[in-house]
């Protein structure tokens, strides 16, 4: 058996309920089985805690962290041995931020970013202040605070990094075409818009993604009630907008039809009844959706038992019935939790980048990928995390050498909202408006900087109506748009159509 050992000064930075957060992960980023304790009494000072896997090989700690000014993120140390000594988790939290810092302004620089004097002094400091604190072991209350002091910077200098390399990404590719044709979407519900979500959409996108939510449609096996979606997609033709249909299959309760679990036990019949539907949509809607999301969040399973190689065989029997129906359109799969957190709590053979490498590999016909990141939600969601590990993220996926679709979401209040499926996580971050609308005016452009991310999109439109995500929408529970959208228009005049 393997054993990780980590010490902190107290409770205050190594919560109580943060360990059930905490896990391992190896070189690809994908987090291993582990049980997780206490060694001391709980409440006791020092903090001592335990991770032990099945496996003896170096790994990564990823573990909530909350930073002064900026909050509860989960942060990630560097690649560590396994020893019988306890690690020092500031410290070593500390390196992990300066080294990744590090290593991405390394990269960016030899493919030609400029860096200026004053990013070049901010990158010195935080590497100043980790030396700072590693020199001055074994005062550990000089290292906790010299370690602290390097999480902060190197964050901070991280975010500047991340904001010069979209810029200069950004105006390389203005040089080429004045404005880009990649789409910036938000997900319709399933109901019609009020005119006043609608002027607010057409101003803030160019792409709706149309659900087709599988339980509108289908309340009665075999009776199909379209009208909301006719009415959507004529809606999306009348203003120009570009059209994501799906996700078709999702296998969650909010998307499935409640006479489908009657045949939870009959996976041929559950299959049957997939390709039925699937037909049935995309010959009524085919040539007038430019981008067919065909699955989504298949990869963390969903409110009807099926195993892992269930879900497999699903998912190329929807990718099948798809392109015969509809050989031209693009296609792809979209997958939820990209840092794959439940890996480390339950058995699963694929991570969700292998799954969707599997199935690209295939050769089934898939065009692209869609990645999802809902940040701050429970379960379901992903943590907060610094903003260039969200860059390192989208950058693992491209190995797949396909364009991708970003799913974004993220809280604009702290609380829950009683027309939202998920609720937002309980952390010591505040979110607000304005935080929601500063999220998305540092992570949209870094995304759009990239060459493989083709498409964006908000997952809620109104949190005054039925949505998933608790308070993301861009439009309050009082019909008022938010911040967001201010920001979301500024980014699409300057960069896109």
């Amino acid at each position: 058996m393997g054993q990780f050992h980590f010490i902190a000064p107290s409770h205050v930075q190594v919560p109580i309920e943060t360990l059930a957060s905490a896990y391992l992960a190896g070189m690809e980023g994908i987090p291993w089985r582990s049980a997780n304790r206490w060694n001391h009494p709980k409440g006791a000072s020092p903090v001592a805690f335990s991770l032990e896997r099945s496996i003896r090989e170096s790994g990564n700690l990823n573990i909530p962290w909350d930073v002064e000014g900026l909050g509860e993120l989960t942060l990630s140390t560097a690649s560590l041995m396994e020893t019988s000594a306890p690690y020092n988790l500031p410290l070593e939290l500390a390196r992990g931020v300066v080294n990744r810092l590090r290593n991405q302004a390394a990269e960016w620089g030899m493919a030609g970013l400029a860096v200026s004097t004053e990013l070049a002094n901010e990158l010195r400091e935080a590497s100043n202040a980790f030396i700072a604190a590693v020199t001055s072991l074994p005062d550990h209350a000089k290292t906790v605070a010299a370690s602290e002091q390097a999480i902060r910077l190197g964050l901070q200098v991280g975010e500047s990094l991340c904001r010069e390399y979209a810029s200069q990404a950004l105006a390389a590719r203005h040089e080429e075409e004045e404005h880009r044709r990649t789409l910036l979407g938000c997900r319709l519900g399933s109901r019609p818009l009020e005119a006043s979500e609608a002027g607010h959409f057409i101003s803030g996108f160019n792409t709706a993604a149309v659900p087709f939510t599988w339980r509108a449609v289908e309340q009665n096996a075999g009776k199909h009630e379209w009208d909301i979606f006719d009415q959507q997609i004529t809606w999306c033709q009348e203003h120009g907008l570009r059209v994501i249909g799906g996700p078709l299959l999702q296998l969650d309760e909010q998307h499935l039809p409640d006479w489908l679990y009657l045949w939870e036990d009959d996976f041929e019949q559950v299959r049957n009844y997939v390709t039925q539907y699937i037909q049935a949509t995309v010959n009524r809607y085919r040539g007038r959706v430019n981008v067919w999301n065909c699955a989504a969040r298949m990869n963390v399973g969903g409110a009807i038992s099926l195993t892992e190689e269930q879900r497999l065989r699903l998912m190329v029997a929807a990718i099948d019935e798809l392109r015969r129906n509809d050989p031209q359109t693009a296609i792809l799969l979209s997958f939820d939790q990209p840092w794959a957190e439940y890996l480390a709590t339950n058995d699963h053979d694929l991570s969700p980048l292998h799954l969707a490498d599997s199935l690209v590999r295939a050769d089934l016909g898939i065009t692209g990928i869609g990645i999802e990141l809902n940040i701050g939600y429970q379960h379901v969601g992903a943590a907060r995390r610094e903003l260039v590990e969200y860059s390192r993220q989208l950058d693992r996926w491209a190995v797949l050498q396909l364009p991708m679709i970003v799913y974004v979401s993220c809280p604009s209040d702290s609380g829950n909202n009683p027309h939202a499926r998920r609720a937002v996580r309980a952390t010591s971050s505040v979110h607000t408006p304005e935080s929601q609308a500063a999220f998305a005016s540092k992570l949209i452009p870094l995304m759009l900087a990239k060459q493989y991310v083709q498409g964006i999109v908000w997952n809620d439109l109104s949190d005054a109506a039925p949505h998933e995500f608790a308070n993301a929408g861009v439009i309050d529970a009082s019909g008022t748009a938010k911040p967001l959208l201010d920001t979301l228009i500024g980014i699409r005049k300057q960069h896109l159509t």
